[in-house]
């Protein structure tokens, strides 16, 4: 495992989809307080299970405070660090007194090797949530019997046999 790189204090954590729901790659886009760029690519349950444990962690150590919005940057083409990479593995920390969130993502291969620390304040975690709830509501919606997605062509569902196809609309 490569040594762990801190990256430090955010100051923007973003989460965004690029292509087609059902086809869709999801990350998480961040700028250092150095102005520093990062793309850490994640699967869509790994969003969402992220999502889950801030909330929880805000939820349990906030005083019910925390209020988010932020603006969404203009983030260039071309990050300027070499993390570019899919996570395999987060692990999510607290750091009680200062308030902040601490996040560890490692990669999920050899070729792609790395392994970072961020920290983010509490207001841009609950900006994180809010968009990453907002980003996986915009996907395929689930069958209403199995919980799989329904594609835009139709969905066969396993728990009808596959007799009777759903609509998508």
């Amino acid at each position: 495992m490569p040594e762990t790189q801190d990256l430090g204090s955010l100051q923007h954590i973003s989460a965004d989809a690029v292509g087609q729901p059902g086809q869709r790659r999801f990350r998480l886009r961040l700028i250092t307080k150095l102005v520093e760029y990062a793309y850490i690519w994640l699967e869509k349950e790994q969003l969402v299970s992220l999502s889950e444990a801030i909330d929880t962690v805000l939820e349990e150590d906030s005083s019910g405070s925390v209020v988010g919005n932020s603006d969404d940057p203009v983030f260039p083409l071309d990050v300027n660090l070499e993390i570019d990479s899919r996570s395999g593995n987060l692990s999510l920390g607290l750091n009680k007194t200062d308030e902040l969130i601490i996040l560890v993502a490692v990669g999920i291969s050899a070729e792609e090797a790395f392994s970072l620390s961020i920290q983010f304040d509490y207001v841009l975690a609950k900006v994180l949530c809010a968009q990453i709830e907002i980003l996986v509501a915009a996907g395929r919606q689930p069958c209403q019997l199995c919980g799989g997605p329904i594609d835009p062509e139709g969905h066969v569902c396993p728990r009808s046999n596959g007799f009777h196809e759903i609509d998508p609309g």
